[in-house]
């Protein structure tokens, strides 16, 4: 057996070599606390699982933005080889993404722990995840745009990593709306829904050319098998964001502004029948990717980071399917959505394994596909 970090001459080399993807790891860890945690009614002793997990991701995130500052800060000029890099700048998307599953663990997990300082510390990192989200969604698309060398035929659905932020972001300040004073509820429900509306459409108009990519150029070479889950992503969020937002909008007393009221009234219905919709374009991605990923059983597949791609898409599409399930309840709905809490949390534990085997002998923090030689200089 291999030593720890064989793969590299020195504990420091793991700072030089650590790239953003890694936060894709907390992103899946976190939404399976939350899936988990909707079973917990059914069998109680799994809201200790669930804290726990929330609790290790915690750690997980700190960790990783402890090595992310720190190869910016040691290593000259890193951070911006990271933007010029045609791939690994997307992954800065998976920041953000990973701090919301904290933020809605506060409320979930944290708030019969902690109180009322549970959902003030939620409120102040949703914040912080907005500025991240909204600077994801500004300074990629500007690399994109004039220093990244895109072909159709390279394309991959990674492209909607920095994107999918701002949506994540929105779905979460649906979530928060009850537990925030109405003028503030007020504010985080209009930011919630701008950061809807730009991500949404900035995302399925990604989707569209993903499409034709996969029309003209087939399905990715193995090595990203699993990113063909990523557009579980955006459509299973914007499904989570409109039944969220749509369910809580009633929370919010706006007594002194009638047109704000109606508005209010009419968002419930808005929101169940838009996340309807939404789900029902997940659930054709869905059936596509399994698709998909029978066709590359037949393949040698080799682990790699990617593999998280299979956890945070299915997770919040699952979310949906369970929401949708407490709003109709619909059996379909809420079967389907039991079904897919138990599927996560098996391929979150296969691919936990993996990780951690291959982060204790080191060669997750060497893959020459996700970097360039300038990337390491």
């Amino acid at each position: 057996m291999q030593k720890p970090f064989s793969f590299h001459k020195s504990p420091i080399e793991v700072i030089r070599h650590f790239t953003p993807n890694w936060f894709a790891m907390t992103m899946g860890t976190g939404i399976t606390a939350i899936c988990l945690n909707t079973l917990a009614s059914h069998s109680p002793w799994l809201k200790d699982i669930c804290t726990g997990i929330w609790m290790w991701n915690i750690i997980l995130f700190i960790a990783f933005s402890l090595m992310l500052t720190a190869r910016s800060l040691l290593f000259k000029n890193s951070f911006i080889q990271i933007l010029k890099h045609s791939t690994q700048p997307m992954f800065l998307g998976c920041i953000p993404m990973g701090l919301i599953t904290i933020v809605n663990g506060f409320i979930f997990f944290g708030l019969p722990i902690m109180g009322q300082a549970a959902v003030n510390i939620a409120i102040s990192l949703w914040w912080l995840d907005v500025a991240l989200s909204i600077a994801c969604v500004l300074l990629v698309p500007c690399y994109m745009f004039v220093i990244h060398d895109h072909a159709l035929e390279k394309m991959t659905a990674v492209w909607l990593l920095p994107f999918v932020a701002c949506e994540v972001a929105a779905a979460s300040g649906g979530l928060l709306l009850p537990y925030v004073g109405d003028h503030h509820a007020l504010l985080i429900l209009v930011v919630s829904m701008i950061l809807l509306a730009v991500s949404v459409s900035l995302a399925l108009g990604i989707l569209v050319i993903f499409f034709q990519r996969l029309c003209i150029h087939k399905l990715p070479v193995k090595d990203l098998a699993a990113s063909i889950w990523l557009p579980l992503g955006p459509t299973g969020t914007g499904a989570l964001a409109f039944i969220l937002i749509g369910q809580n909008a009633h929370t919010v007393n706006l007594s002194i502004s009638p047109e704000l009221t109606s508005m209010l009234q009419i968002l419930p219905g808005i929101g169940l029948i838009a996340g309807t919709l939404m789900w029902a374009l997940a659930t054709w991605w869905f059936v596509m990717a399994v698709i998909g990923s029978l066709y590359y059983l037949k393949q040698n597949l080799s682990f790699n980071l990617g593999f998280w791609a299979y956890t945070f898409p299915l997770g919040v599409y699952t979310m949906a399917t369970v929401n949708l399930g407490i709003q109709t309840e619909l059996f379909m709905f809420t079967e389907f959505g039991r079904f897919l809490v138990v599927s996560l949390s098996v391929i979150w534990i296969i691919v936990t394994m993996r990780t951690l085997h291959g982060a204790y002998h080191g060669y997750l923090f060497h893959d020459p596909k996700l970097l360039s030689n300038s990337a390491s200089k």
